[in-house]
């Protein structure tokens, strides 16, 4: 229902199917984070396949499947291409580059985040999201 629910979220401001699948695809990683699920289970390429079941069953849109199967695991970032602009499918590409980047620390995430430029405080959001459910507030910078 949480997945559903994230993706409804998105269709209120969007009505494009990649911003529903984006939601629904961000929110199960959310609800698995929340799980306590391990960082390499969320950042698998099977990670989709496995929750068949959270998404009814159904195909995501292809664009939304890219970033399932691994689009953002990419060693140089931005100088492979990730890039964090406005655009749903860019913005979470670059939000699951900075958590599989991460090295395990909230901070590290949030500043490659800020450091891809474009739409920092987008991508920086959509990472806390995540980074946070995974993390728990408790190791959160005390700064």
């Amino acid at each position: 229902m949480a997945v559903e629910y994230s993706g409804m979220s998105g269709k209120i401001t969007h009505g494009d199917d990649r911003v529903y699948d984006a939601c629904c695809y961000y929110g199960a990683l959310i609800v698995a984070a929340l799980n306590g699920e391990k960082k390499e289970e969320l950042t698998s390429t099977t990670f989709y396949d496995k929750h068949l079941e959270w998404f009814g069953y159904r195909s995501l849109h292809p664009d939304v499947m890219t970033i399932a199967q691994g689009s953002y695991q990419k060693a140089r970032g931005y100088q492979d291409g990730i890039r964090g602009k406005g655009y749903i499918i860019n913005a979470m590409e670059a939000a699951l580059w900075a958590f599989w980047s991460d090295e395990d620390s909230f901070e590290k995430g949030a500043l490659n985040a800020v450091n891809l430029g474009d739409d920092t405080d987008t991508t920086a959001a959509i990472y806390g999201q995540l980074a946070g459910a995974y993390y728990g507030y408790k190791k959160l910078p005390k700064r």
